[in-house]
């Protein structure tokens, strides 16, 4: 399966993720209609159901639900930290977009996750080590994509803590002596060490203060701008949502209920829930 428009980066298709036993009754039973993601005949988990969606080249498309609605579940099958129950997603950079990532042995996924993929994670230190250095962090992820010049893997760390503001006076200092806001500029130094086509954010200015929060996004806007990264960007606030997405897909209970450009949804949502959440944040 392929995208008809050559320009997609990702391509999701029917994804789900269930925790439990699960029964012929999960799916029909939860959802936005249930107003649950618990299946009450066999108590499973249904986090994702049925989820799907295009990301083009150089895009940012926004996730916004309530905590519970499956938006990091999403995220976390995709990134391979959770094993999707079904579903397809094909990665225009691996294997000309024709391959289905979930289909693929364990090495394989290891080897698009290293090469072709960074993720920002909501708590830091999930995405960087607190016993490397800054500066070794970065050459962590260049090295796990077997990539062993010692000299340049030195520059590579300088040149993206520059970029992400992170002095180069403190490349060898470890992530403990950071604060929230520097320790989250370091984890993005190190998910785009490999220059990725693709690049997830979940929850990344969750717990910063908000002169901190306006800084990261600036800078996650600012690298979107110049290096024309496609990202998938998860979000309880909207108004994260507004500042970074072009496009916005709307969870809840696990399903996408409406998706749309996201001046879009913000101005003229069409989902009631969608409706909430907008006139929540007026």
């Amino acid at each position: 399966m392929r995208a008809d428009n050559d320009a997609f980066v990702l391509q999701v298709s029917r994804l789900s993720k269930r925790y439990g036993t699960g029964c012929p009754s999960c799916y029909a039973l939860t959802g936005p209609e249930a107003d649950s993601n618990v299946c009450p005949r066999c108590g499973s988990i249904v986090a994702c159901h049925d989820v799907g969606f295009d990301l083009e080249e150089g895009e940012i498309l926004g996730i916004v639900g309530e905590s519970g609605s499956g938006k990091s579940t999403l995220v976390r099958c995709l990134y391979f930290d959770e094993e999707a129950t079904g579903g397809e997603a094909y990665l225009a950079a691996h294997g000309g977009g024709t391959v289905n990532l979930f289909a693929e042995t364990a090495q394989r996924k290891r080897h698009v996750r290293n090469h072709l993929m960074g993720m920002v994670y909501q708590n830091p230190l999930l995405g960087i080590k607190p016993h490397f250095t800054a500066g070794g962090n970065v050459a962590e992820k260049l090295l796990t994509a077997e990539f062993y010049n010692y000299g340049a893997i030195r520059q590579r760390a300088a040149t993206l803590l520059t970029r992400t503001e992170i002095p180069l006076g403190r490349m060898d200092d470890f992530p403990a002596h950071f604060s929230g806001g520097m320790q989250q500029r370091v984890q993005i130094a190190k998910a785009l060490a490999n220059n990725p086509p693709l690049l997830f954010l979940d929850e990344i200015t969750t717990g910063l203060d908000l002169s901190v929060q306006a800084r990261v996004l600036d800078l996650v806007k600012e690298i979107q701008r110049e290096l024309g990264i496609a990202m998938l960007v998860v979000s309880h606030d909207l108004g994260v949502i507004r500042m970074l997405a072009d496009r916005t897909a709307v969870m809840k209970n696990g399903r996408i209920v409406e998706i749309g450009l996201t001046d879009q949804i913000m101005e003229d949502p069409q989902h009631r829930y969608t409706q909430l959440l907008v006139h929540s944040m007026l």
